[in-house]
């Protein structure tokens, strides 16, 4: 479903309650707005109390998008994950009582190479190749700026999955000054 007609409606409810509320985007959603792949939920960091939850999940149910066990605005990811600084996020949209931020896909790679899921470690390597990124040292630098500490083995697999093996030893071969001190 065409999550814009979602954050419409959800707007539209927390007018009614004059209930300011801004989310920053993660996970799948993020994917989604870059065209990468689709999402059943959005995954997002908020501010939650009794009421929001209660209009997210109205919201939801007049849309027949909420699961049995979770909404389809959920802020799940805060007990995993720190919250991407708003600096570096751009607004998706914006409403009169709802603004929806997303950070750039270089931060949810930085996510999905901690996660390391199967799941995300494919998604990694589809911002890779999206993105063209070709400098691994420039990614493990990107992500340590933004304080995540990358793993070099699924950076490693995140190229390889993006670009292959062969692509990868060309690379290693090439570049051998950026592996001498792992």
């Amino acid at each position: 479903m065409d999550k814009k007609v979602l954050f419409e409606a959800l707007n539209t409810e927390l007018s009614k309650e004059n209930i300011d509320l801004e989310i920053i985007c993660v996970g799948g959603f993020v994917l989604e707005y870059y065209n990468l792949r689709g999402t059943q939920d959005v995954d997002a960091f908020y501010q939650e109390d009794a009421k929001i939850r209660s209009i997210i999940a109205k919201v939801g149910d007049d849309f027949g998008v909420n699961e049995p066990d979770e909404l389809w605005l959920n802020n799940n990811v805060a007990n995993l994950n720190k919250i991407p600084p708003r600096s570096i996020c751009e607004k998706a949209f914006n409403y009169s009582n709802l603004t929806i931020l997303v950070p750039p896909l270089s931060y949810i790679l930085g996510m999905k190479l901690e996660s390391g899921r199967d799941r995300d470690r494919q998604d990694a390597g589809e911002i890779i190749k999206l993105v063209k990124i070709r400098s691994i040292k420039d990614v493990i630098n990107k992500l340590k700026e933004y304080g995540f500490q990358p793993d070099i083995s699924m950076v490693l697999e995140v190229f390889e999955i993006a670009y292959g093996m062969e692509w990868l030893a060309e690379y290693m071969t090439e570049h051998p000054e950026e592996f001498r001190h792992y």
